[in-house]
């Protein structure tokens, strides 16, 4: 992962080749764009986009004004509830905090251990508190003039996350996302906020739990079939029904409204590719053609439109990423996420939020204005 752009380069340029098509995620188009890598998506028609790809995506996969990359498949974050202890999901936080507010432990409740907990420590999970007031470059994130970092909301915001320290108490030092995801699937934890790969996690982990009991009906089956003429009876696995709900990220209350953070990864046909004609048939075929195999073979969310899953649920995720900020191209702004991971764990252990939040923005509005 380091470096990769330029040893894609490098081994284009050399004797050997480099490769006729690379995965890239858009954080990393535009540099790859400026080392003369890419090849102008030319496809498909201007319809079979409308058709087939969120606007999102084709976003994602533009830069400098052209659609330079076939988007592939997508991640962001949403939020799961336990079906077993609530009916729904949040509107905003505030509900949550009513929630915990009233809740009285029981019977059925009795694994319960987190009302809601999600990693404070990866900014991939913060982010939404602050992503509907940032503007990291315009629609396609390559605009350095369209660069919004600070505002009253974005303060707002940070204090609001700040305030959950004292109601819910993770422990930043400690906490990890699967320590967080094996929680919720032990039923510790109503709510959570995840990112898209959890969803195969928890559906694998289901598939063992049931496989183990289907084993051990089927030997105790097996124990008591010698009576002559015993009916023979099929294993069924249940309606199908999970104990999991998936929705969008709440917003925080009725006043701050929320957004996910996404990233697309697209297929690049390398411009140094002495089969650049047929490099362009199979990134199409590869994100267009049999896009609706990808998860079943990868556990990847294809952004492609029209693709039906098992879950119908997972339907909300495509929504929620079409409802996103997707990660900035500009190579100015690389090391936001770094600084305000930072900023974001400062700010949880008590830190002025106000002060954070100004210290990062100025810190990349001086690194833009250098550049200029």
């Amino acid at each position: 992962a380091v470096d990769y752009i330029e040893h894609i380069n490098t081994a284009s340029i050399s004797d050997l080749g480099g490769p006729d098509l690379f995965i890239t995620s858009s954080e990393l188009l535009e540099k790859a764009r400026l080392a003369g890598l890419t090849v102008e998506n030319d496809s498909f028609t201007e319809r079979e986009l409308e058709d087939a790809f969120p606007q999102q995506a084709l976003n994602a996969a533009s830069c400098g004004g052209r659609l330079m990359a076939y988007p592939f498949y997508f991640e962001t974050c949403c939020l799961l509830y336990n079906k077993n202890y609530v009916d729904a999901a949040p509107v905003t936080i505030d509900d949550i905090l009513a929630y915990a507010d009233s809740y009285e432990g029981g019977d059925e409740t009795a694994d319960v251990e987190n009302i809601f907990k999600w990693n404070v420590a990866d900014i991939f999970s913060n982010f939404f508190f602050i992503a509907n007031y940032v503007n990291l470059g315009g629609p396609t994130g390559d605009d350095p003039s369209q660069v919004q970092l600070s505002a009253d909301e974005i303060t707002a915001c940070l204090q609001y996350y700040q305030s959950l320290n004292a109601f819910f108490a993770i422990d930043a030092e400690e906490v990890t996302t699967e320590n967080v995801l094996q929680e919720f699937i032990d039923g510790k934890t109503v709510y959570t906020i995840a990112k898209t790969d959890a969803i195969a996690a928890i559906d694998k982990a289901l598939a063992a739990e049931e496989e183990t009991e289907e084993s051990a009906e089927e030997a105790a089956e097996a124990e008591n079939a010698e009576a002559e003429g015993a009916q023979e009876e099929e294993t069924v696995s249940g309606d199908g029904d999970r104990f999991y709900g998936i929705a969008q990220v709440p917003d925080l209350t009725a006043d701050l409204a929320t957004k996910g953070l996404s990233v697309t990864n697209s297929v690049v046909v390398n411009a140094y590719s002495a089969q650049r004609e047929l490099a362009k048939s199979f990134a199409r075929y590869l994100t267009f053609e049999k896009a609706e195999d990808l998860y079943g073979l990868t556990d990847k969310m294809p952004v492609r439109l029209g693709v039906e899953y098992e879950n119908p649920e997972m339907g909300v995720l495509l929504e929620q990423y079409e409802n996103s900020v997707e990660v900035p191209k500009l190579t100015d702004l690389s090391n936001y996420w770094m600084e305000m991971e930072i900023a974001f764990a400062n700010i949880w252990q008590g830190s002025d939020a106000a002060a954070e939040a100004d210290a990062v923005a100025q810190e990349m509005l001086q690194q833009l204005e250098t550049q200029e």
